[in-house]
């Protein structure tokens, strides 16, 4: 039996880690759980490491599109479709911090077009890869990330300036509202989520996500606005005193299945 229900608001997944997201009315799951598409490529710097929004906030401004046969780019006015099954095999090195050392992982090398819409872009010598099953499905990595409305209504209020863009700063899957659609769930109601049932389907939690620079990273602008992660920080910091700064959390899907905008969800929590 639920403790809540509440409704899927929007579903974005991420085809290029540290690009922009992709809206979508549906997103897919496999049978081990993970929404197919989802940051099945990255971008590496000059030395051959896998980078990061963080390091490069103009990667914001790059629109990523998932499709069948590969990926489809816009960035600078300019469009760029990118064949799945097309580069060159390369070795990249993925940082892993639990061992506190970097992990050797397989990629294919996307080509100059790519690098040259990423320098112009960014300004740096990127260079986007597709990253093998076994790079996207590390163990440090999570399948799917959620939050309620109520969070990024929370957020919003502590800063003292609009912050443009919450939810797209916050780079969910999943973003859920109450069922009845009167108002916002209740702000962190995620942090006690132990379960979330949409139809077949079960979400269950992982781990709380520790939030760095890349929420301040203005998605209009790629621009960092470093008082939107001090706002995080304070509001974690009442929550969770002493522990890393948190907003949503990660979860695993029970194997394959659909989710869609506005199905319903049943939610268990935690009140312990």
């Amino acid at each position: 039996m639920a403790d809540l229900t509440a409704r899927i608001a929007a579903l974005w997944r991420y085809p290029v880690k540290s690009c922009a997201g992709e809206a979508v009315d549906t997103l897919t799951l496999d049978a081990d759980g993970w929404p197919e598409g989802d940051r099945g490529w990255g971008i590496v710097d000059a030395g051959g490491e896998l980078t990061w929004m963080g390091a490069h906030p103009r990667l914001a401004l790059v629109n990523a599109r998932w499709l069948a046969g590969g990926l489809e780019l816009e960035a600078e006015g300019r469009v760029l479709q990118v064949a799945a099954n097309a580069g060159s095999a390369v070795d990249v090195r993925g940082w892993n911090g639990e061992r506190q050392d970097f992990d050797a992982l397989q990629a294919w090398d996307a080509g100059d077009d790519a690098a040259a819409l990423l320098r112009a872009t960014t300004g740096e010598r990127l260079r986007l890869v597709r990253l093998s099953l076994e790079a996207q499905r590390r163990p440090i990595l999570n399948a799917l990330h959620l939050v309620g409305d109520g969070s990024l209504r929370a957020w919003s209020e502590a800063m003292a300036q609009p912050l443009n863009g919450p939810a797209q700063r916050a780079r969910p899957n999943l973003l859920l509202r109450a069922d009845d659609d009167s108002d916002a769930l209740p702000a962190f109601i995620e942090d006690i989520l132990t379960e979330a049932r949409i139809g077949a389907l079960t979400l269950s939690r992982t781990l709380p996500c520790v939030r760095c620079v890349v929420p301040t990273v203005d998605p209009a602008t790629g621009i960092p606005q470093p008082p939107a992660l001090d706002a995080l920080t304070r509001l974690s910091a009442e929550r969770a005193p002493g522990a890393p700064v948190q907003f949503g959390i990660y979860a695993r899907g029970s194997g394959a299945g659909q989710l869609r905008v506005g199905d319903r969800v049943e939610l268990s929590l935690n009140f312990g």
